[in-house]
C-alpha cells in the first residue's frame, strides 16, 4: 500500500475545523493505508465503529456501490460531491440519477446533492473548504451552487459575519430549497437566512416555505437564471429550470423575502438586516463626508435610490457653524468634513461635529465616511530607504487608528439611538478596511460598505421591503 501525503479538500477541510479531535473521521481509499495521519480503510464496510454521514466524492460509476454499501452499513445521509448526473443534459444519466437517489432514500438515506459541496456547520466542525470561521453565528445560508456558497461565506466572513448552517445542495434529489427553508425557520441557532437559487422545480412547495420562513426571520434571495443565458446556465450546472423573472419577483414580494438582484446585493442586505440599519425609521439622511466632489456625487447616489438628504434644521447648522471653519468645509446637508481628515485636525472637534450631525432633528440615519488611517502617521522622510521594522510600527499604528475610528462611530450609534452608517471611502486600488476592524463594527451592529451607492442602495431596499411587509408580523 502507498501512503497518499495529502488528501482531497473535504479531508483538509475537516481537519482544519479539528473535526477528528472530538469525532470518529473515517478515510476510505483502497489505494493508500494512511492520509494526514489518519487510517484508511478499503470500504465503507470495513470501518470500525457506526457511520452517520458519507462525503462521497467517488466517480459516478462507483455511486451504485457506494450507496450499498451505506445501506449494509446503517448510514443515515450521504453528501454527493459527485457530478455527472442530471447536470449534463442527457435523459439516461438523469435517469441513473434517479435510480441511484431513490434506492438511497428508500433505504431510509437522506441525499444531499449530487454535484454539490454540502454542508458547512461551525458548531459541528464540518466544512469543505479550508479557511471557513471555525466560530458558529446566527446566518443560514442554502444555497444550490458550491462555488456561490464559497463566496457567501468568505466574502460576508471579511465583514464579520458568522454562519449557524450552510447548505449547498446541487441537483437537489432528496434535500431540496423547501425543505432547507422549513428547518431554518425552526432552527433556533438561525436569526437571519440567506439563500441562492437556481432551480424553480416544485413551485407551490418552494413558495410556502419562503412564506413560512420569511414571515419570522429575515430571509434574502439571490435567484440565478433569470435571464434566458442564464436559465442554460443553470441547465448545465445543477439540471435546473429556472423559472421566469417576474414570478420569482411576484413570490418574494408575496411572502415577505427580499430579493437579491446580485451576489454583492445578497452581502450588503445581510449586513443591513443584520446591524442597526435594520432599525432605520424612514429615508431622511445626513451625510457628513469629504470633499465638496465626492458630496455632489454623494446626493446624486443617495437620490436615485430614495433617499433624501434634506436641508438642516436652523438649530442645527448654527452648531455646526461654531465647530467647524468656514473655509475648506461645507455645512450644508451633506457636510463637507474634509478639514477634520488633514496632519492638523483636532480629534474631538470632528467627534463634536459628528454629535451634532448624529442628534440632529427629522434625520433617520447619518452615513460617515471611514477613510483609512491618516496618512501622516509616521510616514517615511523623503528618500529614505525601506525599513521593514519601521513599516511594521506604522502598520500598527494604522489599525490603532482604524479602530479607535470605528470605535467612535460605534459610541456615536449608541449614544444617538439611531443608525449611523459607516462608508469606506477607498481610492483606486486602496484596500478595504482590515478584517479586525469590520469584525469590530459587525459586532456592535455598525453597518460599513465599501462605497456610498451601496450603503444608499441598502437603505433604500431596507425600507421597500419593510414597506411591502404591511400585514406580517414585524421583525424588529
Amino acid at each position: 500500500m502507498s501512503k497518499h501525503p495529502r488528501g482531497g479538500g473535504f479531508l483538509l477541510a475537516l481537519l482544519d475545523q479539528g473535526f477528528e479531535q472530538e469525532k470518529p473521521l473515517y478515510l476510505v481509499n483502497p489505494n493508500a493505508d494512511e492520509i494526514q495521519g489518519l487510517t484508511c480503510y478499503p470500504s465503507l464496510l470495513d470501518t470500525p465503529g457506526p457511520v452517520d454521514h458519507v462525503i462521497s466524492s467517488v466517480p459516478a460509476r462507483a455511486v451504485e456501490g457506494l450507496i450499498e454499501q451505506s445501506i449494509e452499513k446503517g448510514v443515515r445521509s450521504i453528501h454527493f460531491y459527485t457530478a455527472g448526473f442530471a447536470e449534463i443534459g442527457d435523459p439516461e444519466l438523469a435517469a441513473l440519477q434517479d435510480r441511484l437517489m431513490a434506492r438511497a432514500v428508500d433505504a431510509g438515506i437522506r441525499v444531499i446533492g449530487p454535484n454539490c459541496m454540502g454542508l458547512y456547520v461551525p458548531r459541528e466542525k464540518i466544512a469543505f473548504q479550508n479557511n471557513f470561521p471555525p466560530e458558529p453565528g446566527n446566518v443560514m445560508a442554502i444555497s444550490q451552487s458550491g462555488g456561490n456558497a464559497m463566496d457567501i461565506v468568505f466574502g460576508l466572513a471579511l465583514r464579520g459575519v458568522r454562519f449557524s448552517k450552510l447548505v449547498s445542495f446541487g441537483n437537489a434529489s432528496d434535500v431540496a430549497a423547501p425543505e432547507l427553508f422549513d428547518y431554518a425557520a425552526e432552527d433556533p441557532e438561525t436569526e437571519y437566512v440567506i439563500s441562492y437559487l437556481e432551480g424553480a422545480d416544485g413551485g407551490r412547495a418552494l413558495f410556502e416555505a419562503v412564506r413560512r420562513c420569511a414571515r419570522i426571520k429575515p430571509t434574502i434571495i439571490l435567484k440565478g437564471g433569470l435571464t434566458s443565458a442564464g436559465a442554460r446556465a443553470a441547465s448545465s450546472h445543477t439540471g435546473s429550470l429556472a423559472g421566469s423573472r417576474d414570478v420569482f419577483e411576484a413570490m418574494c414580494r408575496q411572502t415577505g423575502a427580499i430579493r437579491a438582484a446580485t451576489m454583492t446585493e445578497l452581502h450588503d442586505l445581510l449586513i443591513g438586516v443584520s446591524t442597526n440599519l435594520r432599525r432605520v425609521q424612514g429615508p431622511r439622511a445626513m451625510m457628513v463626508g469629504g470633499g465638496g466632489g465626492f458630496s455632489v456625487l454623494a446626493a446624486d447616489a443617495m437620490a436615485n435610490v430614495g433617499v433624501d438628504l434634506p436641508e438642516l434644521a436652523e438649530q442645527t447648522t448654527a452648531e455646526l457653524r461654531r465647530l467647524m471653519p468656514v473655509a475648506g468645509n461645507s455645512i450644508r446637508n451633506p457636510i463637507d468634513a474634509s478639514h477634520f481628515h488633514s496632519g492638523d485636525a483636532r480629534e474631538d472637534s470632528l467627534r463634536e461635529v459628528l454629535r451634532v450631525a448624529a442628534h440632529a432633528p427629522d434625520i433617520d440615519a447619518l452615513f460617515v465616511t471611514t477613510g483609512s488611517a491618516p496618512s501622516w502617521i509616521d510616514p517615511p522622510a523623503p528618500g529614505q530607504k525601506p525599513d521593514p521594522e519601521r513599516e511594521r510600527r506604522r502598520a500598527e499604528r494604522r489599525l490603532l487608528a482604524e479602530k479607535q475610528s470605528m470605535q467612535d462611530l460605534i459610541d456615536l450609534q449608541a449614544e444617538a439611538e439611531r443608525p449611523v452608517i459607516g462608508v469606506r471611502r477607498a481610492r483606486g486600488v486602496e484596500r478595504w478596511l482590515t478584517d479586525e476592524v469590520l469584525e469590530l463594527a459587525y459586532a456592535h451592529g455598525l453597518a460599513v460598505f465599501p462605497s456610498l451607492p451601496r450603503a444608499a442602495r441598502t437603505l433604500g431596499r431596507l425600507l421597500e421591503w419593510r414597506a411591502r411587509r404591511e400585514g406580517l408580523p414585524e421583525l424588529f
